[in-house]
């Protein structure tokens, strides 16, 4: 369930380990997931190209260092034409629910197209697919367009407008400076500031491509010189905390170099530790921030008027059109779709009060059912591509696992998810997004069902292989 990163890689890597009969449910008119849907202007990827990629696909001709959204869908379209992912898909299809029957060892699916059966059920939903939209008073009193940056109104001509961003996170980021130029005015409403990076992107010469396609050894070294490098992020944000220094100074130095204006230094300056809030890459965030045409907002939003935004303060500020850069339900992990497994219960009960996942992988319970991207996969820093493909692995060893045992189902132990999960909360703990900030992994309650608290590697070695005793295999 899902046509994006994951579920092209799942059908391809299927494939190869010679699984044939399967299908991918997609809700969108195309594949692509997060890539599909948010084609704001200046959408583009903070991983480098060359990481942000499957490994068995790699891309010589990339036009950046880091790919826009455009070329990305088109990267992973031609992926799935190559390696015979198209005609698996049923595109504008949403399942609704997914039920285990036990008594034929079969998921049972609800789709908007009609039933459908299966052996075993993948989610490849993502993260990042629910648009979060605030509660924010008088929204709907709102006369002007107002969209998420995930629905991006392209009827709507900016040129000339006054324009109401609410957010400065990832998204953001990259929407302001890129309509900064043609809007009249630009209002940027932040809540809190979050430390950034260079970005250092730069387009490749036709040259570099031609000596990436004929050299792809080139490739690979650049990869991994980047995965390296993500590598050293991760620990910084895990376990060699005096790395943060590093990073910190960096980040201060971004800062310091574009703006010179101590009141709006002081507003975009975070106080909360670098990297306990996404770390966010940009090399035109701070120089637009300075544009006359451009205030950053840092008083609270009190309501939204019908002609635009009243502040805390009592200061309107109008706007015609109001843009939403607002972020995604990032721990819906499989919303808005209902699973009901053994026994009639359903993977909402069961993380009722916090969703969990052996290697963000399986759940008790719930047989035959594997989740990508699940529950504490998000790594500090890296390629959720590299990810995918460590998860996919697993998943292919488990389905070999069933068949020399001529099984026709396969379950997570409950003891093998609680040792694990105790293993993993005592890492979390230690990492520095449990540092005190208000960040979107960590929620209401503390508890961070988001983020892998050890190295890319680390979940690499240990998704390889089915350690004992992990899984119970029943035949029909």
């Amino acid at each position: 369930m899902g046509g994006g990163f994951g579920g092209v890689g799942a059908v391809t890597m299927l494939r190869r380990a010679g699984y044939e009969d399967v299908t991918v449910f997609e809700r969108g008119e195309r594949i692509g997931g997060v890539w599909h849907d948010n084609t704001y202007p200046g959408a583009a990827c903070d991983v480098p190209s060359h990481l942000y990629e499957f490994s068995f696909a790699p891309n010589p001709r990339w036009s950046r260092r880091y790919a826009p959204q455009a070329e990305i869908q088109a990267y992973l379209e031609d992926v799935a034409r190559r390696h015979g992912v198209m005609e698996r898909i049923r595109t504008s299809t949403e399942v609704q629910q997914a039920r285990w029957d036990g008594e034929r060892g079969k998921w049972v699916l609800q789709t908007s197209a009609g039933p459908h059966e299966a052996d075993v059920l993948l989610t490849a939903c993502g993260q990042l697919s629910v648009p979060t939209v605030p509660p924010l008073p008088g929204l709907d009193r709102f006369q002007g367009p107002a969209f998420h940056t995930a629905r991006w109104r392209h009827d709507v001509d900016l040129a000339g407008k006054r324009v109401a961003v609410v957010g400065t996170g990832c998204s953001a980021i990259q929407v302001v400076p890129a309509i900064q130029p043609v809007v009249g005015h630009l209002d940027v409403y932040q809540r809190s500031p979050g430390w950034t990076i260079p970005k250092m992107d730069f387009a490749y010469s036709p040259r570099a491509q031609r000596l990436f396609e004929r050299v792809p050894a080139l490739q690979r070294v650049d990869r991994a010189a980047i995965f390296a490098f993500m590598e050293l992020g991760t620990a910084a944000l895990t376990s060699k905390h005096w790395l943060r220094k590093v990073f910190r100074a960096v980040a201060r130095r971004q800062i310091t170099s574009a703006i010179e204006d101590p009141a709006l230094r002081a507003k975009v300056t975070p106080r909360d530790e670098v990297g306990c809030k996404r770390i966010m890459l940009t090399d035109d965030w701070y120089p637009t921030l300075t544009r006359p045409n451009v205030d950053l907002v840092t008083d609270r939003i009190a309501e939204v008027t019908a002609t635009g935004i009243r502040t805390e303060d009592g200061t309107e500020r109008p706007a015609d059109v109001l843009v939403l850069a607002t972020g995604f339900a990032s721990h819906a992990f499989v919303a808005p779709m209902e699973v009901v497994g053994a026994g009639g219960r359903t993977l909402r009960q069961e993380w009722a009060d916090l969703a969990r996942a052996y290697l963000g992988l399986a759940v008790p319970g719930f047989p035959n059912l594997f989740l990508l991207y699940g529950p504490n996969t998000n790594g500090g820093s890296g390629s959720v591509i590299y990810t995918l493909e460590s998860a996919l692995g697993h998943i292919v060893a488990a389905l070999g696992e069933m068949e020399r045992a001529e099984a026709s189902a396969i379950e997570l132990r409950p003891a093998a998810l609680e040792a694990y999960d105790r293993e993993l909360r005592e890492a979390l703990a230690g990492t520095v997004w449990h540092s005190g900030c208000t960040n979107w992994y960590v929620d209401e309650h503390g508890n961070d069902p988001s983020q892998w608290p050890w190295l890319q590697t680390t979940y690499r070695r240990r998704a390889a292989r089915i350690e004992p005793g992990t899984y119970e295999l029943s035949r029909g």
